[in-house]
């Protein structure tokens, strides 16, 4: 069984030209600006570059609700880490997948095996998103924030910010208009069963705070409209940083 294209991506997570801010663009870093602000500040924010997460949840595997548990590790935006167990077909699957900055690797049951180059440019983007969603990232002028005005996310009014950078997809990022805070991304992803790419909604609710930073602890992600995992985030630590070994190769 091929699970790493069925494992929940999205954090997680960069070099690219900076351009110059149209007036469009000023609207959007004023948003962003102030989303930083409502979120914890961008001392608090900066201070804590790192995270680990319990989660459970369902994966959809070609449509069949899957449960499953895990633990992530993110830090930057080229390091994660996600071990988790699925039940499938009567039997508990063990699953790692690691990311760390050039290196990555994927291990099923006993088997260790180096990420391909198409996994690792995969896992990249999900890494790339994710350290978006951690908000301090958007301060840098080389990312171009584009206003996508005010669209409606879970039927409350949300406010859309596009995020591009050359030589990254681009994502979407939209914030409830009230709190401020992230209630839904979205990208493009690669469907390693069809070898296509397909567009990836996922939708945060549920908040709570944690060393005065609010996260998410439901998550649901959707592909081309159709469900693919449901998380429930047990707990949630963010991190100054995580050892090397938090990384390393299992």
């Amino acid at each position: 069984m091929r699970l790493s294209h069925y494992i929940p991506v999205g954090m997680a997570l960069m070099l690219a030209i900076s351009t110059a801010a149209s007036a469009e663009d000023t609207t959007a870093r004023d948003l962003i600006n102030t989303v930083i602000e409502k979120n914890g500040g961008e001392v608090l924010l900066a201070k804590f570059p790192a995270r680990t997460a319990k989660i459970k949840g369902t994966l959809y595997l070609i449509g069949s609700p899957t449960p499953m548990s895990g633990e992530l590790a993110s830090q930057g935006g080229d390091q994660h880490r996600m071990a988790v167990s699925l039940s499938a077909d009567g039997q508990s699957i063990g699953f790692t997948t690691v990311l760390d900055r050039d290196r990555g690797w994927q291990r099923l049951f006993d088997n260790t095996s180096e990420m391909t180059d198409d996994q690792m440019a995969e896992a990249k983007e999900a890494a790339y998103a994710a350290w978006l969603a951690t908000l301090i990232p958007l301060k840098d002028k080389a990312f171009e924030l584009t206003a996508l005005g005010e669209s409606d996310v879970e039927k409350r009014p949300a406010i859309g910010v596009k995020v591009t950078r050359e030589g990254r997809r681009p994502v979407k990022m939209y914030f409830d208009k009230e709190t401020y805070r992230l209630v839904r991304t979205e990208t493009i992803v690669r469907d390693e069963s069809t070898s296509k790419d397909v567009p990836q909604e996922t939708t945060y609710s549920d908040f709570n705070s944690a060393e005065g930073i609010p996260h998410a602890k439901k998550v649901v992600v959707k592909r081309e409209g159709q469900p693919y995992v449901d998380i429930e985030v047990v707990s949630s630590k963010p991190k100054e940083k995580l050892e090397a070994s938090v990384f390393a190769k299992p």
